[in-house]
């Protein structure tokens, strides 16, 4: 048996030699320090975020892939490689970040083993966000909670059930928990789904910025849908994935940032950020990794108030997620 260590190494390598130069230029796996910070799997780049990052920042998406310990579903096309607890934590030390919150790739399903047994590993300062259908029972949310599991995910966007009274039942009970119910889904599904948002009992999360699309940008109509939900204090927006809806693309991503100014400017206090590490969206699509310490440094231009940026990392991750506020 040869150790995990010993097949990631070699699993970097073969993977070196077989993908394309635009996704593997990152060296992914060489781990290693140098002078000018951090080398991270997935991420370009070594240089740290020029921004202050306080004490206690959160990074409110990111995944973990660990499937030499937990297999995917068989249903799993995008084989996303590992990225695992022990390569995270090296973002975190890049990125300055002290608190997390890991969300439940489409790759596992309903199976959230490897979600726990990452809670578990990074502790009390991190949260987790599940994957569940109807037949969880109450004991199994009860578990999660005691876990560190603050919400469940809906990924609309890869084909999960968006069932009306499915959608009502799971949201009424986590609700009980103080959990929220979160959405990965095109902007669209957000105009055709307004009706049912509007009658969910629990808080709810738009992850990656609700997916507004370019170069409609806050003219779509999901905009105003997802704004009127923020107004009525229940709803919070995840400054993400900058680059999944950007057309203008690097170094800037002058459109979403644009999208996540009129966010902040409308509604300060729901605003959270995440890395999306280790974006599997551009990993499927075989583009170049972004840089993470990058999109770090655009929160400044979506958030140019560091008492808001403040508010963005620290006390808003805090309410939303039940982290302490000191």
């Amino acid at each position: 048996m040869i150790s995990r260590r010993v097949f990631l190494k070699g699993w970097a390598l073969g993977m070196t030699a077989l993908t394309s130069k635009s996704v593997l230029n990152t060296n992914l796996f060489a781990a290693t320090e140098a002078p000018a910070g951090i080398q991270v799997p997935y991420s370009t780049g070594r240089n740290r975020p020029l921004l202050h990052v306080p004490a206690n920042a959160c990074d409110c998406h990111h995944h973990i892939y660990d499937p030499v310990r937990f297999s995917y579903t068989p249903d799993d096309t995008r084989n996303q490689p590992p990225a695992t607890v022990d390569v995270y934590k090296l973002l975190q030390r890049r990125l300055g970040t002290s608190r997390d919150v890991m969300i439940q790739p489409s790759a596992y399903g309903t199976d959230n083993g490897c979600l726990l047994d990452a809670l578990k590993q990074m502790g009390s300062r991190a949260r987790g966000v599940a994957v569940v259908d109807r037949t969880v029972t109450d004991a199994e949310l009860d578990r999660m909670h005691e876990a560190g599991v603050r919400g469940i995910r809906f990924n609309i966007a890869t084909g999960a059930a968006s069932d009306e009274a499915i959608i009502l039942e799971l949201s009424r009970r986590v609700a009980a928990l103080g959990w929220h119910t979160a959405f990965w889904m095109t902007a669209d599904d957000t105009v055709h789904m307004a009706d049912l948002l509007n009658k969910l009992p629990s808080t709810i999360v738009f992850d990656h910025r609700g997916h507004i699309p370019q170069p409609d940008g806050i003219m779509h109509p999901a905009f105003k849908v997802i704004c009127n939900l923020l107004d009525k204090g229940r709803t919070w927006v995840k400054l993400s994935g900058l680059y999944q809806d950007s057309k203008t693309g690097e170094p800037g991503y002058a459109d979403t940032v644009k999208v996540g100014q009129a966010y902040v400017k409308h509604a300060p206090d729901r605003m959270v950020w995440g890395s999306d590490w280790p974006h599997p969206s551009e990993f499927s699509s075989r583009k170049p990794m972004p840089n993470d310490a990058t999109m770090l440094d655009l929160l400044a231009e979506q958030a140019p108030d560091e008492s808001v940026r403040t508010k963005i990392l620290v006390t808003n991750p805090a309410a939303l997620f039940g982290f302490p506020q000191s």
